[in-house]
């Protein structure tokens, strides 16, 4: 009976050495004669050892034994459990068309390629990479970054205003009695209110990934910032809100709508209400001009009746950061079509008696839990000293 195993044996040495033979002649190291001759001796051997397994194959299944010797002397195939040498239990095999092919394409001096229909891979095993950093979203810029600020070490500050003048100056004769001035002052208490949010993280993740744990705790201090800018532009000044600027009481206003002249825009609007702002009670100077972006947007877009841009003749070289000279921040906290236009250096300041800070510990069952809980928190109130140094602009184009 055909030893099956040292068939297969003898073919995949057989493959291995035509591989070897066709890398020899490509290098320049035998000659093509030699192939050649090598070739026909292969050819040969690969019949017989085809011969061989079909002889082997027609042997009904029952008559080729289990275990132990093979008629021929030969050991039989290893017992189920057992285990095999891979050049037995996956020997390189070539087909007679194959090596024919190969025979030609050495004779002839060309490519044959060895196409294989299986192969081994463990590549949807392989887990994902993890990207280092936690894609969050995305938060406007800090309005408190652009306003004075005043930090206190009491619960709140009371300060003085001087609201009016009863009387004024005038020319008077020799002898005769000078007018009197009263100066009207009132006194006023800012109490700074909490912004504060909390989360929690728990001891595993702080082990096995410490860098989403950062992430968290700097998320947690950009959404108290987020509720800080939209407190400051329009806080109610009720129970739970700072006093905004846009509902402080005497700040002044401009109607946009109203600008309806021969060929006047948006930023006509702009440029009356650096005029007020100036001529106001305050003798304010704009230098910084809160706009929604899309507002924003419409007046970069005002052209001539030539269709030039007028904030950015060239908008390929131009930017438009700046109205009128007044520095504009665009953000989405404030409405659109709306405009805040301060006066930073005399509207007054943000009283701050504790600046934001990040805070650990835990709550009821947090410990038990394994759970490390985060606060973010801090005291702020907007001090508005000079009302007629603030304006609200509306209606502006949005589009």
């Amino acid at each position: 009976m055909p030893n099956i195993h040292a068939l297969r044996q003898q073919a995949a040495d057989l493959g291995r050495e035509v591989k070897l033979q066709v890398k020899a002649v490509e290098e320049g190291r035998i000659t093509t004669g030699q192939f050649t001759e090598f070739m026909k001796r292969a050819e040969e051997q690969d019949n017989e050892i085809s011969e061989g397994i079909k002889a082997y194959n027609a042997i009904p299944a029952g008559l080729r034994g289990n275990a132990g010797m093979a008629n021929d002397g030969g050991m039989r195939p290893p017992a189920l459990g057992m285990r095999m040498k891979g050049a037995q239990a996956l020997p390189l095999e070539f087909d007679e068309n194959e090596l024919k092919g190969m025979y030609d394409a050495i004779s002839h001096r060309s490519n044959f390629q060895i196409t294989t229909k299986a192969f081994s891979t463990a590549e949807s095993l392989l887990p994902a990479q993890l990207q280092q950093y936690v894609v969050g979203p995305a938060y406007e810029g800090r309005l408190l970054d652009h306003l004075p600020v005043q930090p206190i070490e009491a619960p709140s500050l009371e300060y003085v205003v001087h609201n009016s003048t009863t009387g004024a100056p005038a020319i008077v004769a020799e002898g005769a009695a000078k007018p009197e001035l009263v100066f009207n002052t009132e006194s006023l208490i800012a109490t700074p209110q909490k912004i504060a949010a909390h989360t929690s993280t728990s001891w595993e993740m702080i082990s096995d990934w410490n860098r989403f744990v950062s992430y968290v705790q700097a998320e947690l201090t950009r959404q108290v910032v987020s509720k800080e800018n939209s407190e400051l532009i329009s806080g109610a000044g009720t129970t739970g809100h700072l006093h905004g600027f846009l509902s402080t009481s005497g700040i002044l206003t401009h109607d946009a709508s109203a600008d309806t002249g021969t060929n006047e825009t948006g930023l006509d609007s702009i440029e009356k209400s650096i005029t007020a702002l100036r001529t106001g009670a305050a003798l304010a100077e704009a230098n910084l001009l809160v706009l929604h972006p899309a507002t924003f947007s419409a007046l970069r877009r005002i052209k001539s009746t030539q269709g030039v841009f007028l904030a950015a003749p060239d908008p390929t070289r131009d930017e438009a950061s700046s109205l009128w000279g007044v520095p504009v921040l665009p953000t989405t906290q404030i409405t659109a079509g709306q405009g805040l236009m301060l006066d930073t250096n005399k509207f007054g300041f943000v009283v701050v008696r504790e600046a934001i800070n990040l805070r650990t510990g835990t709550n009821n069952d947090d410990f038990t839990r394994n759970l490390v809980r985060w606060v973010s928190e801090e005291r702020l109130e907007l001090c508005i000293e000079r009302p007629a140094a603030v304006l609200s602009i509306s209606n502006l184009p949005t589009s």
